[in-house]
């Protein structure tokens, strides 16, 4: 899901280290380097970041770098400038370098990993106490292929998975978490309740697995976080039976499981033409925020997005709703 319900935040990206190969990246476009300039100096974003510190929220930036990287070395040191200059700010506590790493995001996995080995390289160097997230989904895990008792079905969905995500795959993950990566947030890429049920299995099933492997694979390295994408345009379409299955299928196993946290996204971003949100318009509360409230209310740490481009109402309303309902917001960089 190439962030089938997310929104590719722009990149930063670098020359190959490591002995990595890869094409050299292209010249930036005029457009490219005016949108950079004029996003550095746009102190909405700055304004923001100001607004969650003040009332306790935890702050980090996210731009995506992999774009910048495939743009060429300029527009990656302007992408990477901007997000050090908020990240620098008071409140914040480290950089969200790519979304869906490796994931139809243009990438071949010898890119990717160099994308993470020049982000970790080039925050840690400027600002060493500055965390480096990336954001993954792992079609392979949510196969189940690896597992001792897996079907044909299951064994074939994992190969499909591997050749046509090379990037997104287990042993893609290794990588980057081998290059230094501070935290991982993972979606295990499930599939469909009715798959799940013919291989004899369900998702809340497949779900503890995944996360069980992905604890033992990289949990002693990395910091590991669950995301899901659950933000909708208009009124929320589900019941309560539904919002509380899918919080309890997204939320309550991957914490149980040995996850730190849940980001869920987004509070609010313009998405192929429409406004998703995970409130009702007008920040109206619906079965989905309810259910991720009581989560919270019991211990959950849930994190989301937020941009000054895209509010429920606006940013002093949004900014006293979203602080009181998320313990961590990721704050667009505003690159692109």
């Amino acid at each position: 899901m190439r962030r089938r319900r997310t929104v590719v935040a722009l990149a930063l990206a670098s020359l190959l280290v490591g002995g990595c190969s890869s094409p050299t990246p292209g010249a930036t476009s005029p457009s490219a380097g005016l949108e950079g300039a004029r996003s550095m100096t746009d102190g909405r974003y700055a304004l923001l970041v100001a607004d969650l510190h003040h009332r306790g929220t935890g702050v980090w930036i996210e731009s995506d770098f992999v774009k910048a990287y495939l743009d060429g070395p300029s527009r990656y040191h302007q992408v990477l400038e901007a997000a050090l200059a908020l990240a620098r700010r008071p409140g914040v506590s480290g950089i969200k370098v790519a979304d869906e790493l490796g994931y139809h995001d243009g990438t071949d996995p010898e890119q990717a990993l160099a994308v993470v080995r020049a982000a970790v390289r080039d925050i840690h160097t400027a600002s060493p106490t500055t965390k480096v997230l990336i954001d993954v989904v792992v079609p392979e895990l949510g196969c189940l292929s690896w597992t001792p008792t897996s079907t044909p079905a299951m064994r074939m969905c994992g190969a499909n998975a591997q050749s046509s995500s090379p990037g997104a795959s287990v042993g893609a993950v290794d990588g980057y978490v081998a290059a230094g990566v501070d935290v991982i947030d993972l979606s295990t890429g499930l599939q469909d309740d009715g798959w799940y049920d013919e291989q004899g299995t369900s998702r809340d099933e497949a779900m503890r697995q995944c996360w069980r492997e992905a604890v033992r694979r990289w949990g002693t390295r990395v910091t590991l976080q669950a995301r899901k994408a659950l933000a909708h345009p208009g009124a929320y379409a589900g019941d309560a039976a539904r919002a509380e299955a899918d919080v309890h299928t997204y939320v309550d196993i991957p914490l149980a499981e040995g996850a730190r946290a849940v980001d869920i996204w987004t509070w609010a971003q313009h998405y192929r033409g429409q406004l998703v949100t995970l409130a009702d318009p007008g920040d109206v509360p619906n079965a989905l925020t309810r259910a991720l409230e009581q989560r919270r209310k019991k211990g959950a740490q849930l994190w989301t997005h937020m941009t000054p481009s895209a509010y429920v109402v606006d940013r002093g309303h949004d900014v006293r709703a979203v602080t009181s309902q998320f313990d961590v917001v990721f704050v667009a960089a505003g690159t692109g």
